[in-house]
């Protein structure tokens, strides 16, 4: 699919990008002089024009002569030699130059690409300066992957809107607000999201939407009201797995259904962020195009008395910063996976593998990565 040059940033580019001609297009001076003929030597010279960027030089260079040109300007016929500024003396229309350089102070013609030359290739995720190359080339409507359409359910009869007051035994929606935000600084895919009550029969309306990624909020455990997994097999989606053996976000589903993919993350909020960022994200950049990054480094633990073995793997919130020279590593405290607060400057998952203490080092995905 074709999308303008200024809505491309993050996207996935579908074609390489080939130049169909020369970078630069005729040879230019890089610095602001004079222009001589390559055969000249420091002596006078007669000048006979001036060329500022984006003007065309008029006639051709004879022995003893000179012109004036600009950064960026086109070098006239004959033309083999900018002189900086700062190596001549003027005088009327006569430049004496006293110095000549090693350096010609020219980008040739084609020096950058040439015509059938690839300048990003198939695959390329388009960041600032990607989109500054496609400027250059014109490709003002680039082809990119087309992003992926995500519909997001947030169920529970317990849900309220964020600007809503809540009753007794209801709490306020932070999932869709979160998981919007987080897919947002993937800048792919398009995403919707609505509240639906525990009801299997409010669930059937994932049937009717024809999203590439479906992501249902709640309903994942084994409850008299959990939904989500068996909402999905009515559909006929295929559930590949209904819980991994992770802490937090055990009860986490993954399905298909031809060429959708669902999702049931569990709905506390802990548990939820875990799972976005170990399942859900990758499946993203997946069917963005993207590379699916999963960048691990060796920290240096501190305050992790709290991070005990356990029988399933630790994936725990936390948060790294740089100390005395280094990059350390803080697992954050929460008290259940309910705990939204805990949340809070966490960039960082800790990872401890099942029944494994985690020493003095432990390995932590780093979730604030730089544009690819």
């Amino acid at each position: 699919m074709r999308v303008p040059l200024y809505s491309a940033h993050g996207r996935v580019l579908a074609k390489p990008l080939v130049a169909d001609t020369h970078y630069p297009s005729a040879d230019r001076a890089t610095m602001d002089g004079y222009v001589v003929r390559a055969d000249a030597a420091p002596g006078s010279f007669r000048i006979v024009g001036e060329i500022p960027a984006g003007a065309v030089p008029k006639g051709s260079l004879q022995a003893g002569e000179a012109m004036r040109i600009f950064t960026g300007g086109l070098l006239p016929e004959a033309g083999g030699r900018v002189v900086m500024q700062e190596d001549t003396q003027r005088e009327g229309d006569v430049v004496t130059i006293r110095t000549f350089s090693e350096r010609l102070f020219i980008r040739p013609k084609g020096s950058e690409a040439a015509p059938g030359d690839v300048l990003l290739p198939a695959g390329t995720v388009l960041g600032p300066a990607e989109l500054a190359i496609l400027a250059q080339v014109g490709a003002v409507q680039p082809e990119v992957i087309a992003a992926p359409t995500i519909l997001h359910f947030a169920t529970g009869d317990e849900l309220v809107a964020p600007g809503d007051v809540p009753g007794p035994g209801q709490i306020r929606d932070t999932n869709s607000t979160m998981l919007a935000a987080q897919l947002a600084a993937l800048k792919v895919g398009k995403f919707e999201s609505q509240r639906v009550g525990d009801d299997i029969d409010e669930l059937d309306l994932l049937g009717r939407h024809p999203g590439d990624l479906l992501l249902i909020s709640g309903g994942a455990s084994v409850g008299d009201f959990d939904f989500g997994a068996r909402a999905l097999k009515e559909l006929g989606f295929t559930i590949h797995f209904d819980k991994v053996q992770i802490r937090p976000g055990k009860p986490l589903t993954f399905a298909t259904r031809e060429n959708q993919a669902a999702f049931v993350i569990p709905g506390n909020p802990v548990s939820h962020f875990v799972c976005y960022h170990i399942a859900v994200r990758l499946a993203v950049e997946c069917m963005a195009g993207l590379k699916p990054r999963w960048h691990e480094e060796w920290l240096t633990l501190e305050g992790g008395e709290s991070l005990a073995p356990d029988d399933r793997e630790i994936f725990w919130p936390a948060r790294t910063q740089l100390s005395k020279d280094r990059v350390t590593v803080t697992p954050k405290r929460w008290s259940t996976s309910g705990d939204t607060f805990s949340l809070a400057g966490v960039n960082a998952l800790v990872r401890v593998k099942a029944n494994s203490p985690e020493g003095g080092r432990a390995a932590t995905l780093l979730l604030d990565l730089p544009e690819a």
